[in-house]
């Protein structure tokens, strides 16, 4: 859509709040959406898979399949815990990152690696990736894409470059817009890099058809959802697109309203039965956190607010978030397949944390 500014060609990215698009203005597919009364009609559009002119192969339905890594293993089982590695260069040697993430090691099956969250700079999610693989050789990794400000190219290029360093978990965004004015650009969406992933892994061919040198190295595929949109069915409809697009998990955004995960896990199952979710806790250590969490479209009725404001406010953090993700845990337990932890890099808290919260987990 030529008026979107990320030129989204799938519907709307994650960066839509309400009706407003992140970027300027109202958001160009939330308003189609609005437009299409009919429930038929919105599903046509918002799950269709649509591809630039430059794929050559436009008909591949990426199949269900066994589980070809740790992670997609622990997934299929109900029992996956993702860790969130946010390295950031101006505040962290890779050194002592390494060290912490060893004391992780006992509480932590997988660590996924983001790409410039928030526009942030981080190091390099292969490099990175592959040290840690070497580090802590039992543990599986995740590598965080975003499509912003690559080519069509040189996405290609990197997504060969990790398949042949034998990475087999991929979470694919289109990335946040930055904050700071920078030029920004969007060659392909989500969808488009995920089926970009699919027929590279699965059939070793790439968007203008050409064979490439990979053998075989199948790859797993997730993406993110938010379950506190406004238009839930379009956040699910999203999801939708994405898994006929060859997705095989979804991490949501924090849960806190567990009534509001509940009602989009099970929407999402009336589509698509075997849908796998991966259930996102943000540890918060301070009411700031909750603001910086609303920004990025978290946003929790005045009830929740008030109860968690209250809780830190009476309790220790570890206490307090021990006490919520508690009662997170009852109340996802039968619909999210495992957890994904974050502590947006404060991994002295995340250590604290998990020592508390691995025994419960492990009791499901």
């Amino acid at each position: 859509m030529s008026n979107c500014p990320k030129n989204m060609l799938n519907g709307p990215c994650g960066g839509y709040r309400g009706t407003q698009c992140e970027v300027r203005g109202e958001c160009v597919w939330v308003k189609v959406y609005i437009s299409l009364h009919d429930h038929s009609r919105r599903y046509e559009v918002f799950t269709k898979v649509n591809l630039k002119p430059y794929f050559k192969l436009r008909s591949y339905y990426p199949p269900s399949r066994r589980a070809l890594s740790k992670f997609m293993t622990l997934l299929n089982r109900g029992k996956a815990v993702v860790y969130e590695v946010f390295s950031q260069p101006l505040t962290q040697d890779i050194p002592n990152l390494l060290n912490m993430l060893s004391k992780l090691s006992d509480y932590v099956d997988v660590y996924t690696i983001v790409d410039s969250p928030m526009g942030l700079k981080t190091y390099d999610q292969l490099a990175l990736a592959l040290l840690i693989k070497n580090y802590l050789k039992e543990h599986d990794v995740m590598i965080n894409i975003a499509s912003r400000n690559k080519s069509v190219d040189e996405v290609t290029s990197y997504l060969l470059t990790t398949l042949n360093c034998d990475i087999r978990n991929y979470l694919i965004v289109t990335g946040d817009w930055p904050k700071k004015h920078v030029n920004t650009f969007f060659e392909v969406d989500s969808t488009q890099l995920v089926y970009l992933s699919r027929i590279l892994s699965d059939l070793g061919i790439d968007y203008s058809g050409r064979q490439v040198n990979l053998g075989s190295r199948p790859a797993h595929i997730g993406v993110v959802a938010n379950q506190y949109s406004n238009y839930l069915d379009l956040e699910v409809l999203r999801c939708v697109r994405k898994l006929k697009a060859g997705a095989e998990f979804i991490v949501t955004q924090p849960v806190y309203d567990v009534d509001r995960f509940k009602k989009f896990a099970r929407s999402l199952r009336n589509y698509d039965q075997d849908a796998k979710l991966l259930a996102t806790y943000a540890v918060i250590d301070d009411v700031e956190r909750l603001n910086i969490l609303k920004a990025l479209g978290i946003v929790l009725d005045e009830l929740e607010r008030e109860r968690i404001i209250n809780l830190l406010r009476s309790n220790d953090v570890i206490d307090a978030n021990e006490i919520m993700f508690k009662e997170v845990l009852e109340g996802v337990k039968d619909l999210s397949s495992g957890f994904y932890i974050s502590t947006y890099g404060n991994n002295e808290v995340t250590l604290k944390f998990l020592k508390r919260v691995r025994t419960h987990i492990m009791s499901l």
